[in-house]
């Protein structure tokens, strides 16, 4: 591969984002044909969203480890422990999802409450919330494989299979709800049971496609269960904290913020939403850089592999870069286009200017953070947001209320926690100890 060819970031990068914004929007998608059945059923599809994505966490940091040890492989052209990983990344991440969805099918009606939900709306969030657990193997699969194939350098058919699942889901949701072609209409449930439609059939199709030897990674016939599963856990515990503990801290956040009133709550609302599209855009470099990193690594080519992860930073921070700028020019406009409430208005404006701040931090941390992961380092990563979450998200947003500051001193708080942890991702990785990493 050409060291000095921008194409190889780029022909990573988009295909990832667009697979990220597409599978996002299946959530958009419920949300909105929710709304045709009320308030309720609008508050009850958010919160069983809402355990999803923490049930997500886990398999998120089992899909980083996945990634970097077959990259790792591929560079070294060593096939078949590629597959022997991505073999033993399915059974593992079928064994976890299993536990975790029968745990929060039984704990349902107590998740429910805690969203301070009443009546009939806890009880249709909690039936919603034990249809996510009982269909949480199927996401569990269908992430092992999109990262096991993007470890491999392949993003095209990560993109084909977004494109399936988020079609197909949302599909299933019209179809389910509301009873066409024949089918009963099982309304809001039918969102959560419909949802999954894309997800059954993309897993179907490339789980036949592995098998039949039609993926760049081959189906092992040789194992090494044990051993590969000891390696990954190695890999993907660390990750999995990691994700856990950054839900938790934007949950802690959002409480403080409630704090402000539900014009300050609205508007952080909104403002996560554009914020969360930037993450999607930042999270394609950062796992563009993974693989890249990760496969010179595989091949004994470390100085290569430090290359990619700096033209991976200065790419995603151009990017970025340009969108603090849009954010600073249209923040009212942006604001202005979201609500019609003025204070609100006001409140998102503010976010949007603090966000426009952080985006050369949230470009370092992602860019060069993807980069070490890749190498096979999570441990690192783990401890930066131990340090930032404790401090920015659930100490000071408390201190902040208790001295009376304004919301413009906790909406900086979002800058804050991505500066610390690009301070210390952009030290670490210019420090080259990434590159000994073994796995």
């Amino acid at each position: 591969m050409n060291i000095t060819a921008p194409p190889s970031i780029w022909a990573l990068a988009w295909p990832i984002t667009l697979s990220n914004i597409l599978l996002a929007s299946i959530g958009l998608v419920q949300i909105v044909i929710a709304s045709d059945f009320g308030a309720e059923a609008t508050a009850a599809i958010s919160v069983s969203q809402r355990v999803f994505f923490v049930l997500q966490a886990t398999l998120f940091g089992l899909a980083t480890g996945v990634s970097a040890l077959v990259a790792r492989s591929v560079g070294a052209n060593d096939l078949l422990r590629a597959g022997q990983t991505v073999q033993s990344a399915m059974l593992l991440g079928l064994a976890v999802s299993i536990l975790m969805g029968i745990l929060c099918y039984f704990w349902a009606y107590d998740l429910a409450g805690y969203f301070d939900l009443t009546g009939d709306t806890k009880d249709l969030a909690t039936k919603l919330i034990q249809w996510t657990c009982l269909f949480n193997p199927i996401y569990a699969l269908n992430i092992v494989l999109t990262s096991s194939m993007r470890g491999s350098g392949d993003a095209i058919n990560p993109l084909i299979l977004a494109f399936i699942t988020g079609i197909g889901n949302a599909l299933g949701c019209i179809v389910v709800s509301h009873g066409l072609i024949g089918v009963p209409a099982l309304g809001v449930e039918g969102l959560a049971i419909g949802g999954t439609a894309g997800s059954v059939l993309s897993l179907a199709m490339y789980s036949l496609l592995w098998r039949l030897g039609r993926l760049k990674i081959p189906y092992p016939h040789m194992t090494a269960i044990r051993l590969k599963t000891n390696r990954l856990l190695r890999i993907a515990l660390p990750s999995a904290i990691e994700q856990t503990l950054m839900n938790m801290g934007f949950l802690v956040y959002m409480i403080a913020i409630a704090h402000y009133g539900s014009d300050a709550l609205a508007a952080y609302g909104l403002g996560l939403n554009i914020l969360t599209f930037i993450i999607f855009v930042s999270l394609g470099f950062s796992t563009a850089a993974a693989i890249i990193v990760g496969q010179y690594l595989g091949r004994g080519q470390p100085d290569i592999a430090k290359q990619f992860g700096w033209f991976g930073w200065r790419l995603c921070s151009s990017v970025l870069c340009s969108a603090a700028i849009v954010f600073f020019v249209f923040s009212q406009e942006l604001a202005q286009l979201l609500s019609d409430d003025v204070n609100v208005q006001t409140f998102t404006e503010l976010f949007f200017t603090t966000v426009a701040i952080a985006m050369p931090f949230i470009a370092t941390d992602f860019a060069l953070g993807g980069a070490i992961r890749g190498a096979g380092e999570t441990k690192y990563p783990l401890k930066v947001s131990v340090v930032s979450l404790v401090l920015v998200r659930f100490i000071l947003p408390f201190v902040f209320i208790d001295m009376g500051l304004s919301i413009n001193w906790m909406f900086m708080l979002t800058a804050a926690d991505f500066a610390i942890k690009a301070l210390f991702m952009f030290v670490y990785f210019r420090s080259g100890k990434w590159q000994h990493k073994k796995i």
